[in-house]
């Protein structure tokens, strides 16, 4: 898919300012669980750095990186790239 890849949702219809607070609810519920999976995804990379590190292995795996960066940006565009940097930055947790 090229980088200019639309989100997966159009908007048919343009909805009522009275349906603003109903959408804005659906936002909040979505925010909170990106920020569940986020801290979900966190624990993994942390499991998976402790045993590259014990085998001897680097903390950060680049070719892996550039691997997740280039799925997100396939899915969201451009600014998928900036996403995926951005929770990859999150899950590598301290140095």
């Amino acid at each position: 898919m090229s980088s200019t890849t639309t989100p997966a949702v159009e908007v048919t219809t343009i909805p009522a300012v009275d349906d603003i607070d109903e959408l804005r609810e659906g936002i909040d519920r979505l925010d909170a669980e990106i920020a569940r999976l986020v801290n979900e995804r966190s624990g993994l990379s942390r499991r998976i750095q402790a045993a590259r590190m014990s085998a001897g292995g680097t903390r950060v795996e680049l070719g892996r990186e550039r691997v997740v960066i280039d799925g997100y940006r396939n899915v969201l565009g451009s600014d998928g790239g900036v996403l995926a940097e951005a929770v990859l930055r999150v899950c590598r947790g301290a140095r």
